[in-house]
Formats: structure tokens, sequence, C-alpha cells
């Protein structure tokens, strides 16, 4: 039987790239002990941890070492990258910097979890 992080190697060769919380959830492990894995992988140099955003939730895309450099240098300075930074530093509502074309405010994910974010802080 393949161990964990044997697994997750495996799921990355055939991929090329998981959102962490996919990959412990697939795993059926609990999300401390894919952190602790991917810690270690990381170390040892066989995977990189990028911070994304997804749905305006920061999480982190697992990529095998050396994978889609090129591909991130050129995301990170894209207009939506910028946005989010500028949203997450200025705590304005994701309305703000929206680049959606049909977007509606009353179903929006993204501005959901803004104001659930906003609750739990207590402002």
């Amino acid at each position: 039987m393949m161990d964990t992080r044997d697994e997750i190697l495996r799921i990355l060769e055939e991929r090329g790239s998981i959102l962490q919380k996919d990959l412990w959830k697939e795993l059926n492990i609990d999300s401390s002990k894919c952190s602790r894995i991917l810690r270690k992988l990381e170390k040892e140099g066989l995977i990189r941890r990028v911070e994304v955003v997804v749905d305006g939730v920061k999480t982190f895309k697992i990529v095998p070492a050396g994978a889609e450099e090129e591909e991130e240098e050129e995301d990170e300075f894209s207009l939506q990258a910028v946005m989010e930074r500028m949203q997450d530093i200025s705590g304005l509502p994701p309305c703000f910097g929206c680049l959606e074309k049909d977007c509606d405010a009353t179903s929006c994910l993204k501005l959901e979890v803004w104001f659930l974010r906003k609750a739990s802080e207590g402002h």
C-alpha cells in the first residue's frame, strides 16, 4: 500500500497541480496532517505551495518543484491579482474591484464570503 507522501507525489505527477483543500479531502486525511506532510515535501524541495485566491478565499495550490514558474509570474501582475491584493489590504468589499461582467451582488459568493469574514472579525 502506498503511503500518503507517495500518494501526494503520484497525484501531482498525474495532474500537475492541486489545491491543498482538495488534496486532503481526496486523501481522506485531516488538513493538519496534510499540511505537515506538505511542509516536509516542500523542505525537501519536491513541491511548492503557491498562495492563490479561489472564490475570494486564500488557499494554496500544490505544484511539483520547478513547475509553472512562468505562468505564476504572469498571474502575479494580472489585473485580477492586483485587485484582490488591494481588496485584502484596504478591507474594501470585493465589489470595489470586481471584474465580473454579469455579477449580481445579491448572489455573489465573493461578497458573501467577505461579509461573513467581516462579521466574524466583529466589524
